[in-house]
C-alpha cells in the first residue's frame, strides 16, 4: 500500500470514528454558587454532528428537590477554537418536576464543547457548565 493510500484510508478511518464515537449524552454539574444540581439529557441519541436535537435539563436542590419556575439561559462553544454555537438554543418549556426543554442545539463539528447556563432563582443567579467531546 502507498504512502498516500495509507494516508487516505487513516483519513477516511478518522473521519468515521469522529461521528461514531459521538454518543449519547447525559451530563452532570453542579451550580456556582452551590445549591443546585443540573443533569442535562440530549434527546437525540446518539449525539451527530450538525444535527440540530433538544436536552432535557432536570434542577434538583442539595435536599434532591426538584426547582420549578427557573430561568435558564444557555450559550457556548469552542474553546480551543474559540467560536460559540452556531445556533441560539432556549428553553422552550417548563416540563414540570424541576425539568426544562432545552430546543435548538447543534455543534456544527467534532472536539471538546462547552455549554454554559445561567440559572436565575428569584433573587440567586447561579451559573454552570458542561463539556461534550464529540
Amino acid at each position: 500500500m502507498t504512502a498516500n493510500r495509507i494516508r487516505d484510508w487513516l483519513t477516511g478511518l478518522a473521519l468515521v470514528l469522529a461521528v461514531s464515537t459521538a454518543q449519547a449524552a447525559t451530563v452532570q454539574t453542579q451550580s456556582t454558587p452551590s445549591g443546585l444540581q443540573i443533569e442535562m439529557q440530549s434527546q437525540l441519541q446518539p449525539l451527530t454532528i450538525n444535527q440540530m436535537h433538544d436536552w432535557v435539563i432536570s434542577l434538583t436542590d442539595t435536599q434532591g428537590q426538584a426547582v420549578n419556575n427557573a430561568d435558564i439561559t444557555v450559550t457556548g462553544g469552542m474553546p480551543t477554537h474559540d467560536h460559540g454555537l452556531a445556533t441560539t438554543p432556549r428553553i422552550t418549556q417548563q416540563l414540570g418536576d424541576g425539568q426544562y426543554l432545552l430546543q435548538g442545539v447543534r455543534f456544527h463539528m467534532p472536539g471538546l464543547w462547552q455549554l454554559e447556563l445561567l440559572i436565575q432563582i428569584e433573587e440567586t443567579t447561579y451559573r454552570a457548565q458542561v463539556e461534550l467531546n464529540l
